[in-house]
């Protein structure tokens, strides 16, 4: 009898966790204002304030009409690889200053980490289910040192996710326009999420199809002539999309080439070629010393040489002689003073005018006599393919998912809340796979396939056997655990996929659950309706004796399928 007095009753333990979770929120709050911390402190002492300042002078030279992209025959790389519509929208931004721009990118990644947790969680727990806390708690752990890499280095993916989660949200709530509206806004910052227009499409969701395109076309070409003349502005896309989307050969992707194949970037383009073709693992290291070093391996004689791929300064000059090139060198020169423009930057500021940009190396300079060091450089391959091989191996590959995630998605009328959520995680995780540029700090888009995979194995629907449930713990270990092998080999891991892994273990694992998901369902005079109610309340299984007993069916609530 003690003992059971003794135990904790459920209304116990249901206060427990409810201050566990109050107690994550304040926790929250702190770890944010220590990731602020870092950006802030940097900019006070001087030092390097990593892509924050680059965004800054990126907003200045968009204002000074200067050309932010490299002309294509300079074979310099692109320092800002986004599209023309992020550098308008730093052009506004930009108008806080630089303090003022660092603390205003810090708000909206603060922001957004909390609105993708509390979206995740609003998609994956039906109305009226039991949510337990640590749905809230574990996901953004196991993404921590993701986040913090983004409020170091200042990049948007928090935003990003957020963004693509209010899209899903609003496609649950038959919102087609504000859905493609959220799509399009995301593609206009960083370009990759525009791969969820193919989703779009294939679920024939034409409204929300429709706003993606034309919201994105109004941000490429019309937002920019807020600085640009119509013809810059589309010179600009096309010099953007040259360099960007059809930049794909034996040295990298797009305009960084050997880092696009490095152990940085996850995405099955490079795992590919890092572990099928003869290519390093740390390319871009050999890179940057050749960069470095002058002609003949000697540095040159004007100072340390311009790292196209990380100076600031190097998309101010102007990249063709103008009549008005001097002024556009002085104001290069003066947006050299501005916001974290660090060692190489104020050594570039003193370079020859309008002159310096013609004296600058192009890129593939720095790989003639380079060849050795490639071939002594650390790889991690298995096999030695040749370049078109592996590309064919690779399109295989994302064809084989794509068919995968097809054959598993439930027919229009048997759609759900709860079949939506697991299609809306494995669009996710599709697109960062596929996206060719997905370096480690992408993968915090894990957070919402992670949130909707543990609330799956906590609140298990019916009893399922007792193996199947241990095999959905290992699965859920596997993900959250794997990332972790960073920790003892950092650079070996992540040559070898350690997030690339488990957003594939993801999609296999709510792959299976999609497929089961779709269980009987009633059908009664050419009527379907689906397993679960509009609250997301599971119908009961009604025999065909049963059904033609009672009576027709209703059709399926309008609230539970495609409005777009």
């Amino acid at each position: 009898m003690r003992e059971t007095e003794q135990r904790p009753r459920p209304v116990e333990i249901r206060s427990r966790w409810a201050r566990l979770e109050r107690g994550w929120w304040v926790v929250l709050v702190g770890i944010m204002l220590v990731f602020s911390a870092f950006p802030i402190a940097n900019l006070l002492l001087g030092l390097s304030t990593k892509d924050y300042g680059l965004w800054y002078q990126v907003g200045l030279a968009v204002r000074g009409g200067l050309d932010i992209y490299p002309r294509p025959e300079t074979g310099r790389l692109f320092p800002f690889m986004y599209p023309p519509s992020a550098g308008a929208m730093l052009g506004f931004l930009s108008l806080l200053g630089p303090t003022g721009t660092l603390v205003a990118l810090l708000v909206v990644n603060s922001v957004s980490w909390v609105v993708s947790i509390l979206l995740s969680v609003w998609l994956a727990v039906r109305p009226g289910q039991r949510r337990h806390p640590l749905i809230v708690i574990v996901p953004s752990l196991s993404v921590i040192v993701l986040v913090y890499n983004i409020y170091l280095l200042g990049q948007p993916n928090l935003m990003l996710l957020a963004m693509v989660l209010g899209a899903f949200v609003c496609l649950r709530l038959g919102r087609g326009v504000a859905a493609g509206a959220l799509v399009a806004t995301a593609a206009a910052i960083k370009a990759f999420p525009i791969l969820i227009l193919g989703y779009l499409v294939y679920r024939r969701m034409w409204r929300a199809t429709v706003a993606t395109v034309a919201v994105l076309a109004a941000w490429l070409l019309i937002a920019p002539l807020a600085f640009r003349s119509p013809a810059q502005a589309v010179d600009d896309l096309m010099v953007w999309t040259q360099g960007m989307l059809l930049t794909y050969n034996t040295h990298g992707i797009a305009q960084r080439p050997l880092r696009s194949y490095s152990y940085k970037n996850q995405s099955i383009m490079a795992v590919a070629h890092r572990l099928l073709r003869d290519v390093p693992a740390d390319g871009e290291a050999v890179l940057a010393r050749r960069a470095k070093a002058g002609p003949g391996g000697l540095r040159a004689q004007r100072g340390p040489a311009l790292d196209p791929a990380t100076d600031l300064l190097s998309f101010l000059k102007p990249h063709h002689r103008t009549a008005d090139a001097p002024q556009q060198a002085d104001t290069a020169v003066g947006i050299g003073a501005g916001l974290g423009a660090g060692p190489s930057a104020a050594s570039g500021s003193t370079a020859d005018g309008p002159r310096a940009a013609e004296s600058w190396r192009r890129w593939d300079e720095d790989l003639k006599g380079a060849e050795p060091a490639l071939r002594a450089a650390w790889k991690v391959n298995f096999l030695n393919l040749d370049f078109p091989t592996v590309t064919a191996i690779t399109l295989a590959a994302m064809m084989g998912l794509c068919l995968f995630v097809a054959a598993v998605m439930p027919p229009r009328q048997d759609r759900t809340g709860a079949t939506d959520a697991l299609e809306f995680a494995l669009v996710t995780l599709l697109t960062l796979i596929f996206s060719p540029l997905s370096f480690n700090y992408a993968y915090v888009w894990l957070l919402y396939p992670t949130t909707l995979a543990l609330h799956r194995l906590l609140n298990e629907p019916g009893d399922p056997p007792a193996r199947w449930r241990a095999v959905k713990v290992v699965w859920i270990a596997a993900v959250l655990l794997i990332p972790a092998l960073a920790i003892p080999m950092p650079q070996a891991a992540q040559a070898c996929g350690n997030l690339f892994v488990p957003a594939v273990l993801l999609v296999f694992g709510l792959g299976a659950m999609l497929r089961l998901e779709q269980g009987p369902v009633v059908r009664s005079q050419g009527s379907v309706v689906s397993r679960y109610r509009a609250d997301g309340r599971p119908r009961p299984i009604v025999s065909s004796r049963t059904t033609a007993l009672a009576g027709p069916v209703g059709p399926v609530d309008p609230r539970t399928t495609d409005h777009c």
